[in-house]
C-alpha cells in the first residue's frame, strides 16, 4: 500500500521538511548551499544517465533531486514571496505528467495548507488569490494530463489497448494501466530473466558441454524475446499485419 503512494509521500515530505527548514533560523542559512549542491546532483546525474544512454527526464531520481532543488530555491529567495514562485506552478506539472496525477495534486495541496499559514502577511485578498490560484491549478493539471495522454495516444507513442472489461475505465490513468504494455512486458521479462539466470550458471561450469548446453539455452530465450518484440511492434505500428503464426 505504501509502495503505491510512495512518490506522493515522498513529494509531501520534502516539502514540508524544506518549508521546516526556511522557518528555523538555524538552518535557514543552509538552503542556498543546498540548492547549489541539487544543481550540481542534477548536472551530474544528467551526465551520469546520458553516459549510460538513459532517458533523464524519465528517472524517478532526477525528478526527486529537481524536486528538492526548485524548492531549496524558491525557499532561499524568499519561499512565497520568492520570484521563482511560479517555478512551483511548473513543477506541479511535471509531478503529474512524470508520475500518477495524485503526486501533483498532494503537492498543491501541501502548498495550499503552507501557504494557508502566511495569509495576511503582506494582503489578505492577494494571498486568497494566490491560494485559490493553486486550487484552480489542479483541474489544469488533470486537463493538461489527459490531452498530452491523447495527443500521444494519437500519435502512437502511447496506446491505449485495453481489454475487455465489466467496469469500463475514467479515460485518465486507467487507460494506461490497462494498456497492452504491461502485457508485453510481462511477457518479455520472464525470457529475460532467464538468460540472466543461464549466464550465471555458465560462469560456473567448467566443461564445454555443460557451456554449450547453456549457450543454446541463451540463444533460444534471445529469440524468444525478439519474437516478443516484433509481434508487439507489429500489433501496436499496424505497419504490418499480425500472421497467425504470430497470433498462436
Amino acid at each position: 500500500m505504501l509502495n503505491k503512494y510512495k512518490n506522493t509521500l515522498f513529494i509531501i515530505s520534502i516539502t514540508i521538511l524544506i518549508y521546516l527548514l526556511n522557518a528555523v533560523a538555524y538552518t535557514k542559512p543552509l538552503l542556498l548551499p543546498l540548492a547549489l549542491a541539487g544543481i550540481i546532483g542534477l548536472i551530474i546525474h544528467s551526465l551520469v544517465q546520458k553516459r549510460k544512454g538513459e532517458d533523464v527526464v524519465k528517472s524517478q531520481r532526477f525528478i526527486y533531486i529537481l524536486t528538492a532543488t526548485i524548492l531549496l530555491i524558491v525557499a532561499a529567495t524568499g519561499w512565497f514571496f520568492s520570484p521563482f514562485f511560479f517555478t512551483l506552478y511548473l513543477l506541479a506539472l511535471v509531478l503529474a505528467f512524470e508520475f500518477e496525477p495524485a503526486v501533483g495534486i498532494g503537492f498543491i495541496a501541501v502548498l495550499v495548507g503552507l501557504f494557508s499559514l502566511n495569509v495576511g502577511e503582506v494582503d489578505v485578498a492577494y494571498d486568497f488569490l494566490v491560494i485559490l490560484s493553486l486550487i484552480a491549478f489542479i483541474p489544469l493539471t488533470l486537463y493538461l494530463r489527459r490531452e498530452f495522454l491523447k495527443l500521444k495516444e494519437a500519435e502512437k507513442e502511447i496506446l491505449v489497448l485495453r481489454k475487455t472489461s465489466s467496469t469500463p475505465p475514467s479515460g485518465i490513468v486507467e487507460d494506461i494501466l490497462l494498456n497492452k504494455i504491461h502485457n508485453f512486458s510481462a511477457n518479455l521479462r520472464q525470457p529475460i530473466n532467464d538468460i540472466k539466470q543461464l549466464t550465471h550458471h555458465m560462469v560456473k561450469h567448467d566443461t564445454r558441454i555443460e557451456r554449450e548446453k547453456l549457450q543454446e539455452r541463451v540463444l533460444a530465450c534471445s529469440e524468444e524475446a525478439l519474437r516478443s518484440l516484433k509481434k508487439f511492434e507489429d500489433e501496436t505500428t499496424g505497419s504490418i499485419s499480425v500472421t497467425t503464426k504470430d497470433r498462436t
